[in-house]
């Protein structure tokens, strides 16, 4: 059996009967149950999205991510079949209908209107508002959320055609038109009004329901950011505030400024200080050394009240002079003012001068003589010294408060300074926030702006009026059904014969029977005539007497009779129709045949060629060792005569058989049937019959096979085909270019 497409036709057209009845069967079926088939309306609208390619604020970034888009529209179309939407959408379609005083044709249908006017309970009906959608939508959202057991959350919940969720569902069609930012939504129904207003409410469903989902989303992310610069702008207000009292509790203007000016006069400061401090020291040793070469009692004139008054009192001014012009002021005013008060004091510093240089000279003009003129030189220098002397004492004197002064305010500006810097950093650091969070409510803000602008999703096709109802798929389903049950009767074929476990075929008996197939004999159906059956016996019955003829000249010693046994495991194997068919043929080709076989029934072969023994079933089968014990009246006198030997024995499962006469034979033949299965026991009987047994491996004659099954030893089988059926064979066997002949 070759597994190609011949054999699935013809395993296919031996079933053709079944293979038509169940699809006509199934078909009609499905005729029957579709003749009420309720006609289904389509309604379509289109939405304009702007996803992928709509407007933007931002006009830095004008790239398209297209894993966003994606991911956009995948939620939207997610959103449009959500549960909550879709709750939404059967529950505003309830209370328009139930909103009607009478059926509305652009509504409701009169049919649908009746059965929805009987299905609703009384408690439903209290609480509709004839003519108020809105106001019946929301008496019927406080219904349904009251209990799980009321009307309305039963009929959304379970399986009602026009208002349950899962209906609603399962009729919505969405598609995306290719890459552009249109969308499609379909919806079915098998009422047009009904059809068009669903899919009305779902569009402005989903519209608003997507708005206030991208709208909430930004503003939330705005408000955040305005609480939080709110509170920053309060941190960095406090900050600047605790610096502002700060320059107020210590009287800074500006610290850095303040402290470069301090340390620049402090510079000049030390400068002049040094300059006064050498002056001074110089002006003292001068005025020591002067007084050292001064008489005794000119020593003692010069320190006297009147002289020592003047000098105390001109120190005082000189100090206060002082102590006016090395002042750190920068007021214009004061400074005015302190000049006048300065060259007032200048005029009294001059005038103490010019009088304490009168009372030197009184001195000189009381002690001068004669010996005292060097002396006069030298009261002129300590004057003049003692004046300058005083000068610079009072200047040392007022610059070394100044210096405790600097140090002071070293002291004091010192620790300000780190108090500042800190208060600077939280002052920057709070700005700095400030900005930030500025910033990013700018882009929360552009974000919103840019959300409001992408969320805008516009209805381009309004959902049409349908009409016309959809073509009816009720012919499609038929045809269908015809199809599938075609499929399911071959597919069965197909399983059913490739898990059958019978022989059938020579190459299926050798694999488990395990030895070689000699011969095959089909089974004969007289019924059919498109096939010379009487050709194919013949032929089948000459390669059966083929074999046993090339086994009389495989016989080394050549002597006569060749014995050939045919035996069975089993009963109604065919062994006597084997005989009857193949002594025929040696009988007709003129060889001498002994028949010996337990069958009394006469095969219909006459003839001096032809000689029948029959013998009895028994146990006395296992004693006999030679061909002629089997004859009734002893041993046959002209055994050797015959060429042939046929010897049919019973069943071996069953019966007892000759084991000293099987292993003297020259030829054995198993007689199995191709209609069964080889099983356990026949397995078992074919070991035993080989183990008892010395002779030959038996060979198979494989009886009943499928008239087909002849091809693999006579080829094309002689049967009346027409052109168009054997145009159909060459092509089903690919043999496009077969010819009968040479030419």
């Amino acid at each position: 059996m070759k597994l190609n497409l011949l054999f699935f036709v013809r395993l296919l057209l031996r079933h053709a009967g079944l293979l038509m009845a169940m699809p006509i069967i199934l078909a009609s079926l499905v005729f029957f149950l579709t003749r009420d088939e309720p006609k289904v309306y389509n309604s379509k609208a289109r939405v304009y999205t702007g996803i992928a390619s709509g407007s933007t604020i931002d006009l830095e970034n004008t790239k398209i991510d297209f894993r966003a888009a994606n991911t956009a529209y995948d939620n939207l179309l997610n959103l449009i079949k959500a549960r909550t939407t879709i709750e939404v959408v059967g529950l505003k379609l309830f209370a328009q209908h139930m909103a009607q005083d009478s059926a509305n044709l652009k509504v409701i249908s009169q049919k649908k209107f009746d059965a929805l006017m009987e299905a609703v309970p009384e408690e439903v009906k209290t609480v509709v508002v004839k003519g108020d959608v809105e106001k019946t939508y929301e008496n019927f959202i406080a219904l349904k959320n009251s209990n799980h057991s009321n009307y309305i959350y039963q009929l959304i919940n379970l399986d009602h055609p026009d208002y349950s969720i899962e209906k609603i569902t399962g009729k919505i069609g969405l598609r995306r038109i290719s890459n552009s930012d249109f969308v499609d939504i379909q919806y079915e129904s098998d009422d047009a009004a009904i059809c068009q207003n669903t899919l009305l409410i779902l569009c402005e469903v989903f519209v608003k329901l997507n708005a206030d989902i991208k709208v909430n989303q930004s503003d939330a992310v705005v408000k955040y950011f305005e609480k939080q610069l709110t509170k920053s702008t309060k941190e960095l207000s406090g900050a600047e505030g605790e610096l502002l009292e700060f320059n107020r509790t210590h009287n800074i203007i500006n610290y850095y400024e303040q402290t470069k000016h301090i340390a620049a006069e402090k510079e000049e400061f030390e400068i002049k200080y040094f300059e006064v401090y050498r002056k001074f020291h110089a002006a003292k040793a001068v005025l020591d050394n002067l007084e050292k070469k001064l008489e005794t009692h000119e020593r003692k004139r010069i320190a006297s009240g009147s002289i020592m008054e003047l000098r105390e009192e001109l120190s005082k001014l000189n100090f206060d002079i002082s102590m006016e012009t090395l002042g750190i002021e920068s007021d214009s005013a004061k400074v005015e003012e302190s000049a006048k008060k300065v060259a007032k004091m200048m005029n009294q510093a001059a005038a103490l001068e010019k009088e304490l240089a009168n009372q030197v000279d009184v001195l000189y003009q009381t002690d001068y003589n004669s010996q005292s003129i060097a002396s006069t030189s030298v009261l002129s220098d300590w004057l003049r010294n003692t004046i300058d002397y005083e000068g610079f004492k009072a200047q040392l004197k007022v610059m070394e408060q100044k210096r405790l002064e600097f140090d002071k305010l070293y002291q004091k500006f010192s620790p300000l300074g780190a108090t500042m810097k800190r208060l600077e950093r939280k002052i920057d650091i709070a700005e700095r926030e400030y900005l930030s969070l500025l910033h990013s409510l700018g882009l929360a803000k552009l974000r919103q702006q840019n959300v409001e602008l992408k969320s805008n999703i516009k209805l381009t096709e309004i959902p049409f009026y349908p009409i016309s109802p959809k073509p009816s798929k009720r012919m499609m389903l038929v045809a269908v059904a015809g199809i599938v049950g075609f499929l399911l009767v071959a597919m069965t074929i197909l399983i059913l014969e490739f898990l059958d476990g019978n022989i059938k075929t020579a190459p299926r008996a050798e694999d488990k029977i395990e030895l070689k197939v000699s011969s095959i004999f089909p089974v004969i159906n007289l019924k059919d005539k498109k096939i010379d059956y009487d050709y194919i016996q013949n032929k089948a019955v000459n390669a059966i007497s083929r074999n046993v003829l090339l086994n009389q000249f495989k016989k080394s010693d050549g002597e006569k009779p060749v014995v050939n046994m045919l035996f069975s495991t089993q009963e109604s194997e065919g062994k006597t129709f084997i005989c009857q068919n193949l002594i025929a043929k040696l009988c007709e080709l003129g060889y001498k045949t002994l028949h010996v076989t337990y069958d009394e029934t006469d095969i219909g072969v006459n003839g001096e060629h032809y000689h029948k023994i029959t013998y009895p079933i028994s146990d006395q089968l296992y004693k006999i060792s030679k061909v002629e014990e089997f004859a009734l009246n002893g041993e046959l006198k002209n055994y050797k005569t015959f060429d042939f030997v046929i010897l049919e024995i019973p069943s071996i499962i069953k019966n007892p058989f000759p084991v000293k006469l099987a292993s003297t034979m020259d030829y054995t033949f198993l007689v199995t049937r191709a209609n069964r299965a080889w099983g356990d026991a026949d397995k078992n009987a074919l070991m035993l019959f080989n183990e008892a047994t010395t002779g030959p491996e038996p060979t198979i004659i494989l009886n009943g096979v499928k008239v087909l099954e002849m091809e693999t030893v006579l080829g094309e089988l002689p049967k009346k085909r027409s052109i168009i059926r054997k145009w159909i064979k060459k092509v089903v066997q690919f043999r496009f270019f077969n010819k009968t002949s040479v030419a």
